[in-house]
């Protein structure tokens, strides 16, 4: 089963989070839904900077949701074509071509997992008690601490990201990373609006603990806004063994 909390933060009036599961993209709502046989499982959340975010993360996952893939699918081929998309909708509408989103999750194939990522939503996998992130976060913060840059690192918006679908730049997507992924009995994916605020000894916390599922997802989005999180926020737990 898969589980997904994703809300819209106080900043926003409407959520520019988006959330795949097979063929559904869901937006500001708390469902549980069985596992996709093949297809994806992806948050998207619309680069807060850029007008148009939420429209941006809609149509990256609207994209994903209608493409049918086996072991020949070229997976970065498609992607880098709705990257084109994209951006051709953005100008073409003019209102805001500079509409970008982050994309993180998994393409199931044969049974087998894939990892997709751009931007710094994140995805984790649970090992015994802990979790493992798989995802690194791609930001300027980042950037200037692989750099060596640790004094402008610390003064940087931690949260400005140098890597997304759209922008009005295709080179924007050159980091975009496809790996194979080992099995997992459960996996998490998070928004920044969550995984800023809850740290990762809570969210292990939280993830072994007692309690549904779904309720998990529900605590872990209410202890980013009780942290002070006023961004959009989307946990989806992954669960392939139950159902």
């Amino acid at each position: 089963m898969i589980y997904v909390s994703t809300h819209a933060g106080k900043r926003h009036n409407i959520s520019e989070d988006s959330v795949l599961i097979g063929a559904e993209v869901l937006t500001e709502t708390s469902e549980e839904l069985p596992m996709p046989e093949s297809g994806f499982i992806c948050v998207a959340d619309g680069v807060g900077g850029n007008s148009g975010g939420d429209q941006a993360s809609r149509f990256v996952l609207t994209e994903l949701s209608s493409l049918t893939v086996d072991a020949a699918t070229d997976i970065k081929a498609h992607l880098k074509e709705i990257n084109e998309n994209l951006i051709a909708t953005a100008v073409s509408g003019g209102t805001a071509p500079d509409m970008a989103t982050t994309l993180t999750g998994f393409c199931i194939v044969d049974g087998k997992y894939k990892l997709i990522h751009v931007g710094n939503t994140r995805a984790y996998i649970k090992q015994g008690k802990y979790l493992k992130q798989l995802t690194s976060d791609h930001t300027t913060y980042n950037w200037l601490l692989s750099s060596g840059q640790t004094e402008a690192a610390e003064s940087c918006n931690k949260s400005e990201i140098t890597n997304c679908f759209g922008g009005n730049n295709p080179a924007l997507l050159s980091k975009l990373f496809i790996s194979d992924c080992q099995q997992f009995s459960l996996a998490l994916l998070t928004s920044d609006g969550v995984h800023e605020y809850v740290d990762l000894d809570t969210l292990e916390e939280i993830i072994t603990g007692e309690g549904l599922p779904s309720d998990k997802c529900e605590e872990i989005v209410q202890r980013a806004i009780d942290a002070g999180s006023e961004d959009d926020l989307s946990v989806v737990m992954i669960c392939p063994t139950e159902g």
